[in-house]
């Protein structure tokens, strides 16, 4: 029982002192690339740019609201999502935040590889806003069953379908939160990368304006630390799904973790206040 008191304490300290600072800098950090890409005309001509700056906005939203909610309820053990309806909207718009944010992600890394290639000509602003648009909407249709299947019948937050319940656990975390992103991330970021540096070995690198290789840079870098941060939390999700239900002390342990993994994965948001100061020491 000390022990189980000692791990809960720990996870609840980690998610109180930890989880405040990976939010603050998230959305210091997506506020500074909105500004950025929305006022300087170099960026703001940009389809990469127009991609990361929906995928900031949905950051921030999801930031503070979903990590917010979640270090309320697990750092100071204050559950404001209790109420049936709140519940619904906090999952739904985070259920939303998270498509948009990796979609727009993927979106931005698909582009810089279509950019550097024969296919140059789909890397157009008109063909952008028209993605957002139907990503917005996409996912805005999709997250409405979690208005009619997530309750908060005893004041905590859950499925309350079991169908439904089999849906998020085994297919909508694991792949469409997981999988897909990272491995479209994966493929389109190396072909950009190869992309760029074959335009560089054939002197076609002059071309290229600074702040093309400044979003090239900025996109590659980001994906990484996506990847980086996502997998943990992919993997011990899908690791856990057939676990056998545990004595309380092994319950604590596996919050811990939990825990932890997902404040990694979260700080995938507050990258971002870090583009400016180290994108320019990558050469495409």
């Amino acid at each position: 029982m000390l022990a189980q008191h000692t791990l809960t304490l720990v996870t609840q300290q980690i998610y109180a002192y930890v989880g405040l600072p990976i939010m603050v800098l998230g959305v210091v950090g997506n506020v500074f690339n909105i500004i950025i890409f929305t006022t300087l005309k170099t960026f703001r001509e940009t389809t990469c740019a127009l991609y990361l700056t929906a995928a900031s906005v949905a950051n921030i939203a999801g930031l503070l609201i979903a990590l917010f909610v979640r270090i309320l309820r697990a750092g100071f053990l204050i559950n404001i999502n209790g109420t049936p309806w709140i519940c619904k909207i906090q999952i739904y718009i985070v259920t939303w935040c998270l498509l948009v944010s990796l979609t727009a992600v993927c979106l931005a890394s698909i582009d810089q590889c279509l950019s550097m290639s024969k296919y140059r000509r789909f890397s157009h602003l008109r063909f952008a806003r028209y993605n957002i648009s139907i990503i917005w909407v996409l996912w805005a249709l999709y997250s409405i069953p979690i208005l009619i299947y997530w309750d908060a019948p005893y004041g905590a937050c859950v499925i309350i379908n079991a169908s439904f319940e089999i849906y998020t656990t085994r297919f909508q975390f694991p792949i469409l939160l997981g999988v897909l992103p990272i491995s479209t991330m994966s493929i389109f970021s190396l072909l950009a990368f190869y992309n760029a540096r074959t335009l560089a070995s054939r002197q076609i690198y002059i071309v290229r304006q600074s702040h093309d290789r400044q979003l090239t840079a900025m996109t590659l870098i980001h994906v990484v630390y996506v990847i980086i941060t996502t997998v943990p939390y992919v993997i011990y999700v899908i690791s856990s799904l057939n676990q056998a239900t545990k004595n309380p002390e092994q319950v604590a342990v596996n919050n811990l973790i939990y825990g932890i993994l997902v404040l990694i994965d979260y700080s995938s948001f507050a990258v971002s206040i870090f583009h400016f100061s180290i994108d320019e020491k990558f050469p495409f």
